[in-house]
Order: structure tokens, then sequence, then C-alpha cells
């Protein structure tokens, strides 16, 4: 009988080599998601809006309705503020009453240029120099619209600031309801240029 020999052969590493390769493959690729997840947080989830019930939506609508009437039946005052910071004219429906009332004057405080008059005295704000004008003690009956011809980013930043406070100043002082009008929102939109 003939003695069968073993060869003996050495094990096949391919398939070790094909699971290191799928081992490292698979780290690499776990590093690469952590990096990326640490240099792009996620946004922080926004707040959703609060619910408003049903009962609260309808006072508010009701005052708005009520708002809006008490709007619509004011009578429009309005006030034209030049370039220069001067009101040059009041105009109630087809009335146009001509003024030359300076809203700002020299600083003597050398960090500004100019300071707001109606700062300096009540009789020199938007609304008390409409009311005198008018003939009367207060302008309850009105929406006072200021209207300056340059756009409020524009303005002096005293002229700015000077005429937001008299929008609340109107109100305490003379019990009309005021708004500063940006002309800018009146000016055409950009066309685009398309080029031939």
């Amino acid at each position: 009988m003939r003695s069968r020999r073993h060869a003996h052969r050495p094990p096949d590493l391919t398939s070790m080599f094909d699971v290191l390769f799928i081992v490292v493959f698979a780290a690499l690729i776990r590093a690469a998601a952590v990096e990326n997840a640490a240099a792009h947080p996620p946004a922080p989830p926004r707040p959703s809006a609060p619910v408003t019930p049903p009962a609260v939506a309808a006072l508010r609508q009701r005052a708005l309705v009520d708002l809006n009437r008490d709007l619509a039946e004011r009578t429009p005052l309005v006030v034209r503020i030049t370039r220069d910071a001067r009101i040059n004219a009041l105009e109630v429906g087809d009335k146009r009453i001509a003024l030359d009332a300076p809203l700002l004057e020299l600083s003597r405080d050398p960090d500004a240029a100019v300071t707001y008059l109606g700062d300096r005295a009540s009789d020199l704000r938007v609304c008390k120099i409409a009311a005198v004008r008018l003939g009367s003690p207060e302008l309850s009956r009105y929406l006072v619209i200021i209207a300056p011809e340059l756009p409020l980013a524009d303005l002096k930043h005293a002229l700015f600031d000077g005429l937001h406070r008299d929008l609340d100043r109107c109100l305490t002082e003379q019990r009309g309801l005021a708004a500063l009008i940006d002309p800018a929102a009146f000016a055409p939109a950009a066309t685009p240029q398309v080029a031939p």
C-alpha cells in the first residue's frame, strides 16, 4: 500500500488582506465623517412660533380693525422736510402752508457737528411746529406724516434720531399719531441691465 504524502501548503492570505482592507477602509470613512461633523455642526433648531389661541387671535383681529378705522378717520397732515433739514411746508388736504423752520443747529459739543433743535426746546419739535401753524392746541384728529426729501439712510444722524424721538413726543405732547416715511421705499426697483 502506498502512503499518501500530504503536501503542506501555506495558508491563503488573500482573504485576510481583503478583511484587513475592509476594516481599514471603514475606519477611514468613519474618521472622515467625524471630522466633517466637527467642521460643520448642525444648525440649532429654530424655535417654533408660539401658537396663538383662537380667542386671542380674534381679539387681535378686532383690535387691528379698530386701529385701521381710527387711522382712516384721521386727516392726513404731511410735514415736508428739505435736504438741509428744514420744514418747508405743511399739507392738509389741498391746502399747502409754506414754512421755513430749521430742525438742526450747530453744536457747541466738539463731538457733534449739529444737534436736533427739538431736544433743546419743545416748541421746536415737528408736531408742535405743525400744531402752532394750524392754530390747534393738539393734533388728535390728524395722522402726521413726516416726509423728508432724503432717504432715511442719508439723513444726518442728529436729524434721524430727533425725528424718531418726535414720533413718540407727537403722541404724548400733541395727541397726534405720527409716521416717518422713507422716500427710498418709493424708489423704483433697479432693472437689470442686459449686455448686448
